[in-house]
């Protein structure tokens, strides 16, 4: 059997006022081309199959699907299968929507995956697949812990650190049940959403704690699995002394803390004694990132062009040290758009009376509306009602952002 594992999608994000639709569209297209190249029987996509930013709506993460299965005809009519778990950013209300809506497949008899298409699991679950060639595998499936996924109790933890402690033994104790229930004549593949210890951390897990995140040690690691498949940490890798256990990293660069990350997927082939060969790191071309300091505007404006070699593709962060007497914020920010088209952001630095550098954030044209739907989104947190208020301001800032 025949693996491609991916993970961390985030489709539909933004950086800054930069739309990430189409960058994150063609890396799904080139997925969709390895998979046939290698003639992969399954693509595991493990979490974050969606951003949770509050312009995502349903007609927008439908969009995304549309887009998805389009792309992937030619696997799903060779009976590929795709799995795939929901991670820290799918939110259960919108995954269950869409659900609903018949997008996903629901295993068989509760048990069997069926080939030919695409299954999101929002609960841990175990299930067998059999390939039209007759191979036969089993996969654990592990989504993000989240006190809903995991049935306990929604409320009444002393702290943020009990609660995750509390999520951290679920996961645990699912595993534990899982490993009993094993056919040990069937080679078994666990996939994750989880953060494990050792890992080399992305810029969005650094310095975790009990508080932040729901740690693993390797010890649910440990048991009858011959491949690993696990996101939620953006940088591809191999734990330390497990090759078999493996972070594929993102679909693409999501945050210019990422811009030296390589990108790609794994590919991994099994059979009833396990892993044939050692998991091969398929390489994804990346979005271009770039963090530009402009200390000196009057001299450096006119060659900024040539600091950035793909500067009409690159997603660009720029910096400007504003010096009184020069060129003023209006002719630079002038400038800087029409050099670099998908500039994120524009952080100004002035030099103060001490000598000292003050930097002030502003997130030019459309920003200020991803301030209101960031904000909308933790305030809608639990109301009912949330997805109708977020798609109803959505209408509102569109509208208004075409005025």
């Amino acid at each position: 059997m025949r693996l491609i594992h991916t993970a961390d999608w985030h489709l539909c994000d933004r950086l800054g006022r930069v739309d990430r639709t189409q960058d994150l569209r063609d890396r799904v297209e080139r997925v969709a081309d390895l998979c046939e190249a290698k003639q992969a029987d399954v693509l595991l996509i493990a979490g974050d199959l969606f951003s949770e930013g509050a312009h995502v709506t349903l007609d927008v993460m439908n969009d995304a699907l549309d887009h998805l299965f389009k792309t992937f005809a030619a696997f799903f009519d060779r009976k590929g299968t795709i799995l795939a778990i929901t991670g820290n950013h799918d939110r259960e209300a919108r995954i269950e929507s869409i659900r609903h809506g018949m997008r996903f497949a629901a295993p068989e008899g509760g048990v069997r995956f069926r080939p030919g298409r695409m299954y999101l699991q929002n609960r841990p679950f175990l299930g067998t697949l059999e390939t039209t060639a007759g191979e036969k595998a089993q996969f654990a499936l592990v989504p993000y812990p989240t006190t809903v996924r995991y049935g306990l109790p929604t409320e009444g933890f002393q702290s943020k650190a009990d609660e995750n402690r509390a999520l951290n033994n679920g996961v645990a104790n699912w595993l534990n049940d899982a490993k009993t229930k094993l056919d040990p004549k069937l080679p078994t593949v666990l996939m994750g959403h989880l953060h494990i210890a050792g890992a080399g951390l992305s810029h969005t897990l650094f310095h975790i704690s009990e508080n932040d995140d729901v740690v693993f040690d390797t010890g649910p690691l440990v048991g009858p699995w011959q491949y690993i498949a696990l996101g939620h940490i953006h940088k591809a890798q191999a734990l330390p002394g497990l090759p078999h256990v493996r972070y594929s990293g993102g679909l693409d660069r999501l945050h210019l803390d990422e811009r030296e990350y390589d990108t790609g997927v794994v590919f991994v082939e099994l059979d009833a004694n396990g892993l044939t060969r050692e998991p091969e790191l398929l390489s994804l071309e990346a979005t271009p990132m770039h963090k530009l300091e402009i200390s000196d505007p009057s001299a450096e404006l006119p060659n900024l062009a040539d600091r950035v070699a793909n500067r009409e593709t690159a997603l660009v962060h720029v910096t400007v040290t504003y010096v009184p007497g020069g060129p003023s914020r209006d002719e630079i920010t002038r400038a800087i758009r029409s050099t670099f088209p998908r500039h994120t952001e524009i952080t100004w630095a002035k030099v103060d009376a001490t000598g000292q550098t003050q930097s002030t954030r502003i997130q030019q044209g459309a920003d200020y509306r991803d301030t209101v739907r960031t904000f909308l989104t933790r305030q809608l947190k639990d109301d009912g009602d949330r997805e109708e208020l977020l798609k109803l301001a959505e209408t509102f800032l569109t509208t208004e952002a075409a005025q």
